[in-house]
């Protein structure tokens, strides 16, 4: 990756919660086990449409509103109600399992068609379009999904990915991950900016492309690309 710098043209929405203020959401705070344990893919996908919603007009829906407070954060009841709805609606969560990567650009595409939008999300296979496509996305101020999938083929393996801190300059671990969602904000330096479990941290590109290689495939480590929806030339 060069040092360029890409990131969204708006500061990354925060909520308050009782204890801090978060950098996007988290499935922790849900009320649900099944959400709190299996719940990233849906927490990413709501995510994305919210920021959206948030900042495009063509974007925006009755799920958003009264999300914003005069504070500038984001009512957190009313953002758990968003997951809630957004789940039953669009994004089912398998118990024990979590949220298949493809499962994301199909209830992406219900959401956009329900709501009449003119966009189309897609999985993105091809491991040497990710970074573009990330880029890609960064520039029209999208933020995206990406999947740190399981390992393969031994999907019960231990094999996890670093997820760094930025203090003074330097990027310092902080935890490691594995078959996890997490929302692309930005990228520098070698690394993503992402939001995870309402924190904000950074990922290796380097390290992310060594674990897919080694320890995963890109069928499930991947991105959920969005992009404009192709329309349909008329016959004359």
């Amino acid at each position: 990756m060069e040092t360029k710098r890409y990131g969204l043209r708006h500061p990354y929405f925060s909520i308050k919660t009782q204890t801090d203020h978060s950098f996007g959401g988290s499935q922790t705070w849900s009320s649900s086990r099944i959400m709190r344990k299996y719940g990233c893919g849906v927490v990413g996908m709501a995510d994305v449409l919210l920021y959206m919603g948030l900042h495009q007009t063509s974007c925006e829906t009755d799920l958003l509103y009264g999300m914003l407070c005069e504070d500038g954060f984001l009512s957190y009841p009313r953002y758990e109600r968003y997951l809630m709805k957004m789940r039953r609606r669009y994004l089912s969560v398998i118990p024990g399992f979590g949220v298949p990567g493809f499962f994301l650009p199909l209830a992406m595409n219900r959401y956009f068609h329900h709501y009449r939008i003119e966009l189309r999300a897609s999985w993105c296979v091809r491991p040497g379009k990710i970074l573009p496509r990330i880029e890609e996305m960064l520039r029209q101020d999208m933020p995206v999904i990406l999947s740190i999938g399981p390992n393969f083929p031994f999907v019960w393996g231990r094999h996890k990915v670093a997820l760094y801190r930025k203090e003074n300059g330097e990027y310092l671990p902080a935890v490691e991950t594995k078959a996890h969602f997490v929302v692309v904000t930005g990228m520098m330096d070698g690394y993503l900016q992402i939001s995870s479990w309402g924190k904000e941290y950074y990922l290796s590109w380097a390290e992310y492309q060594k674990y897919v290689k080694k320890h995963s495939t890109c069928l499930t480590s991947n991105i959920c690309r969005i992009q404009a929806k192709k329309k349909k030339r008329k016959e004359k």
